[in-house]
């Protein structure tokens, strides 16, 4: 029989008022998830991997399998238990627990026996790239054994990198996934880190700027900078090579096989806000903050799955070190100046083939080499079963099919399904829930892209892409009041969306504010100068009057090929 959590908690421990009862059951409906549907069987399952998380309970190979018959002593030891901090967490979302979330090895002989020449010579091509790498960056950056740490030198805090561990060579690291670090004092002094900021906007920094996903840099790569980069050098070799090597065992055998791939310092203000959410192009990544926090407001580095709010606090000199896999960004700074050095590194004697092959299958992507993409990702997956970048690349691989057109209901299936592997491995992926979003709006399917896109934005709050698609839908359904809460939000995080500012003009002239339209309409033209949004611009000199405008506005949408005004 299904009975609900709390009569069962009730009957067992006898609580009597709902206050009681709520809170004692609080943390187990929000871990496990349960509703009053949920079986003693299901319950007993979640609640021996909520204790496995605990280090009270071992799972074993097999999972957290349990019994229906096992609920009532699970639950007494739970209840007694449940103050115990989580040690272990998940391989994914999809309920994983024990020895099974540790993906094994691959055997690349057998793999490469299974999947032919063509894998072969991906793999082939990986390793040349990676030895080229390496080299280059000892052209540009200290390669050596690095100097002796004094003792304590790199005590640091850790913090979780989500439900799915590093991306490649992933048997190596073990629950808990612990592996971001962050100095536990400060690695460089704070005039030390005055000092590199100086030298480098000396040396041009401060004035070059660069696109970094939806959003401009302010800052400059340190192998340009002469002077920078020979104080790096000095303190890749006496410092931080020896503090990664110390702080990730697992896959760094000495400092000197340590490599610094690409490496910047970055300014970030009101101008140049921050950075998309992203991952690096490294097995492992820094970041150094060169600036005192009372310098800004806003900013700092945050780790989506931990909640777009928790930014990890770092003092001037204070460092972050992590895997380059997990999903981060750079918070908003609002006023003030803060610059950070980031670097991505490399291992010289261990080959990042899962992220390799994603760079392979992204320029074949490019290329229009879809199907060769395609394979190169699945591949990828091969390696590492619960890589969820490599299903998202996937399924942008197979969406690009349509170009341009409609998805086939086979690719859209496709698409779908890979998606959904990708969210159930890791669930607080803003990306996925947008891609999703926009391959059920292709399919027609306009509720549940609706909250893929609302999923999405509880992640990443100012996606300016995801404003305007949701936007798109709930106008359509006839809600104009949100719809224009939207677009202003889309606005705010991206000024210059021209599409944006032109709905945005449409919705207030359809709800009869031609005063308020006119703004978002000459932005629309401004930002995005198209047939579409000079003719709504037309209109709106038409309707307010101003005969001479509305034709000068008519004449440059003809000019672009739009429709002419009867």
């Amino acid at each position: 029989s299904r009975r609900s959590p709390s009569t069962q908690l009730l009957r067992l421990r006898g609580f009597r008022s709902l206050e009681e009862r709520q809170k004692m059951l609080l943390p187990l409906l929000v871990s496990a998830a349960a509703t009053a549907d949920t079986s003693d069987h299901e319950l007993a399952q979640r609640l021996k991997l909520s204790l496995w998380q605990r280090g009270v309970l071992e799972c074993g190979a097999d999972g957290c399998g349990a019994s229906s018959a096992e609920f009532p002593r699970l639950a007494a030891t739970w209840l007694s238990q449940q103050h115990l901090p989580i040690v272990r967490l998940r391989g994914g979302a999809d309920g994983c627990g024990g020895t099974s979330c540790e993906p094994p090895s691959a055997n690349l002989d057998a793999l490469r026996a299974e999947l032919g020449e063509e894998f072969a010579a991906a793999l082939d091509q990986n390793e040349a790239d990676h030895a080229d790498d390496c080299a280059a960056s000892c052209e540009s950056f200290y390669c050596g054994p690095g100097a002796q740490l004094p003792a304590g030198a790199a005590e640091a805090r850790s913090h979780s990198m989500g439900s799915v561990p590093p991306e490649d060579f992933a048997d190596a690291f073990k629950f808990p996934l612990d592996l971001i670090r962050v100095t536990a004092s400060p690695l460089i002094p704070p005039d030390e880190a005055e000092a590199a900021v100086a030298v480098a906007n000396e040396e041009g920094m401060s004035s070059n700027e660069y696109a970094s996903g939806k959003y401009k840099l302010g800052g400059d790569w340190v192998k340009k900078m002469p002077r920078t980069r020979a104080w790096f050098n000095s303190r890749l070799e006496s410092l931080i090579f020896p503090t990664i090597a110390a702080l990730f065992p697992e896959i760094v055998s000495s400092a000197s096989v340590l490599r610094a791939h690409s490496v910047a310092i970055l300014k970030y203000n009101s101008s140049h806000p921050r950075t998309d959410v992203h991952v690096d192009d490294g097995i492992l990544a820094m970041t150094l903050a060169l600036s005192p926090r009372a310098n800004y407001t806003g900013g700092g580095t945050f780790f989506e799955h931990l909640g777009e709010g928790s930014v990890l606090p770092m003092e001037q000199g204070h460092c972050t070190f992590r895997p380059g896999s997990v999903r981060h960004g750079g918070h908003p700074v609002t006023a003030g100046e803060r610059y950070i050095l980031g670097a991505f590194l490399l291992i010289e004697d261990r080959v990042e083939h899962v992220r390799r092959l994603q760079n392979q299958g992204r320029a074949a992507r490019g290329r229009g080499d879809l199907a060769r993409a395609r394979r190169l990702f699945k591949w990828a997956l091969k390696l590492n079963p619960r890589c969820a970048t490599c299903l998202k690349n996937w399924a942008e691989a197979i969406t690009a099919q349509a170009s341009g057109g409609p998805l086939s209901p086979a690719l859209a299936d496709a698409a779908e399904e890979k998606l959904r592997r990708s969210l159930a491995l890791l669930p607080e992926d803003s990306d996925a829930w947008y891609s999703l979003g926009r391959v059920l709006s292709e399919r027609g399917n306009r509720e549940g892209a609706v909250e893929a896109y609302r999923r999405s934005l509880a992640i990443t709050s100012d996606d300016a892409d995801a404003c305007f698609n949701l936007a798109v839908l709930v106008g359509d359904g006839g809600d104009a009041s949100e719809e224009i809460a939207l677009l202003r939000r889309a606005l705010s995080a991206k000024p210059d969306h021209g599409q944006a500012w032109g709905n945005l003009g449409v919705a207030l002239a359809s709800a009869g504010d031609l005063d308020a339209a006119e703004e978002p309409f000459h932005n629309a033209v401004r930002f995005d100068p198209s047939a579409k949004n000079w003719i709504n611009l037309a209109r709106l000199h038409q309707a307010k009057g101003r005969a001479p405008q509305a034709k000068a506005a008519m004449a440059e949408a003809q000019a672009l090929g739009g429709a002419r005004q009867s």
